[in-house]
């Protein structure tokens, strides 16, 4: 009698199989949104905006509709997306800071002239729209995409607290919606004129640094 064997297939780990998917996942994205740059940089950024199309993103980035509706609900949520983007990596380098024991200030003035760097490279009125739409209450009612900006001031403040260089009695939600405030209002100003990337990262650091000198541990005493 024959035996006939079934071929060998090498067949991928789970867990491979899931790193490779969430890396295909990210590139769609990533895909998605310098596509929808492209096309909105292409003359004045706002009637480009707005004649744009989810269908026009989708073709430009080499995907179907359907794959555009998986990883965004419409185009508004890839101006979103640009600054969850910003907003995680400041939250990536305030806990990289901190596991390196970095003052607080120090890494204040790191973290925002990281994040005014990542705002530049993008178009002003990019910026602007981004910044206005997480900044101002949702016409639906509906909270901003996660994660929030005041999500990593809260993170940076927890870091100030803990290394005894922030008032213990200061409340952390208040004090990260004052530094959010301060925050997008300068990175408003900047896409909505014509101040320089400088002044956007200068600005940013003496604001982030005023409040934070203002509810230092010295206000314990």
């Amino acid at each position: 009698m024959v035996s006939v064997m079934a071929p060998d297939r090498t067949r991928t780990p789970p867990r491979q199989r899931a790193t490779l998917v969430n890396t295909r996942s990210r590139e769609t994205r990533l895909a998605l949104t310098r596509a929808a740059l492209r096309l909105w940089s292409e003359g004045d950024f706002d009637a480009a905006y707005e004649a744009s199309t989810v269908a026009d993103i989708a073709q430009a980035a080499g995907v179907t509709r359907g794959t555009f509706y998986f990883h965004f609900a419409n185009k508004e949520a890839i101006l979103i997306e640009l600054g969850s983007a910003t907003i995680q990596a400041m939250i990536d380098q305030v806990e990289a800071g901190a596991a390196q024991g970095v003052p607080l200030r120090s890494l204040s003035e790191q973290v925002m002239a990281s994040m005014a760097r990542r705002v530049v490279r993008t178009p002003r009125a990019a910026a602007l729209r981004a910044g206005s739409l997480g900044f101002a209450a949702r016409p639906d009612g509906s909270t901003p995409a996660s994660p929030r900006l005041s999500v990593a001031f809260e993170t940076l403040l927890r870091y100030g607290k803990e290394r005894d260089e922030l008032s213990t009695r200061i409340d952390e939600e208040e004090a990260a919606a004052m530094l959010t405030a301060v925050t997008m209002e300068a990175i408003i100003r900047w896409g909505a004129g014509d101040r320089s990337a400088s002044w956007l990262g200068q600005t940013l650091r003496d604001r982030v640094t005023v409040i934070l000198r203002g509810i230092s541990d010295s206000d314990d005493s």
